[in-house]
């Protein structure tokens, strides 16, 4: 599990400069894990960003390059404004909290669960998607 391991101590370094506060949600971590899973899975979700012209945003976490950065109101075109809606209904934020903690939490997500630049696919993506949810216990 050393590349896991690795992966989520990454993340954790990441998002606490990119997180308004360093503080994300834990409710926020099942959220990006079911968009990577659910709808298509990762390649689905990286559909989303094409259609809404941010291919190579979704393209530059993917990569083995630095990440470019997405906005709040980018994160609400891509996920759609019924969708973050609903999600900070159900965790008690508004959706302005949802989409700025989901601003700075999709790249690193994206980026831990595509460390060799590819979207790995079955078991690989599981596991890497488990080790990135494990970030809300740390």
């Amino acid at each position: 599990m050393g590349l896991l391991d690795s992966i989520v101590g990454q993340v954790s370094g990441a998002l606490e400069g990119s997180v308004p506060g360093g503080q994300v949600h834990p409710g926020l971590m099942d959220v990006v894990s079911q968009l990577m899973t659910q709808g298509g899975g990762l390649q689905g979700l990286v559909g989303q960003f094409e259609q809404q012209g941010l291919g190579h945003v979704v393209s530059s976490w993917i990569g083995n390059g630095d990440n470019l950065a997405i906005t709040p109101d980018q994160v609400q075109a891509v996920l759609g404004e019924p969708h973050i809606a609903a999600v900070a209904a159900r965790l008690g934020l508004t959706p302005a909290d949802v989409t700025n903690q989901l601003a700075g939490l999709l790249p690193h997500a994206v980026n831990s669960v595509t460390p060799n630049g590819a979207v790995p696919e079955g078991n690989l993506l599981d596991e890497a998607l488990s080790a990135f949810t494990s970030l809300r216990g740390s």
